[in-house]
């Protein structure tokens, strides 16, 4: 006699990307997930800005804003997709760099109630030893 056995899996999250054009063609250096279309279209939308009202050369504006948009997008594609919202991840480290505090990766914050919410893994050994200034 034989058992069903089901097996459930977690959902994976698959990026969505644009890889062709509207005639059918190929995306040159694509295909792009959606953060690096929207960071393309605002830095584009800055670099048209920027060169209307800077008083520098709007060529050299131009250009250089086209090419740090272009290392924006490229940076883009280079960020691994793991499964957790850029906005989250942008969120956290912005974070770690604003408060030089331990903060958890559930967001909420570390203080001396926490105790009681907090789950024991294992207990290690640390050795101190004396400064090498004091000897």
């Amino acid at each position: 006699m034989s058992d069903v056995v089901k097996v459930f899996t977690p959902i994976k999250r698959v990026p969505t990307v644009i890889g062709k054009s509207q005639n059918g063609q190929k995306l040159p250096f694509g295909p792009y997930t959606l953060p690096q279309v929207a960071a393309g279209m605002a830095g584009l939308l800055l670099t048209g800005i920027g060169t209307m009202t800077l008083p520098a050369n709007p060529a050299v504006t131009f250009g250089i804003g086209t090419a740090v948009t272009v290392l924006i997008v490229f940076a883009g594609g280079l960020v691994p997709y793991t499964g957790v919202r850029l906005s989250s991840r942008i969120w956290w480290i912005g974070r770690l760099l604003v408060l030089r505090r331990p903060v958890s990766a559930s967001g909420m914050p570390i203080g001396s109630d926490s105790a009681e919410q907090t789950t024991f893994i294992e207990e290690s050994v640390v050795l101190l030893l004396p400064d090498a200034k004091a000897a």
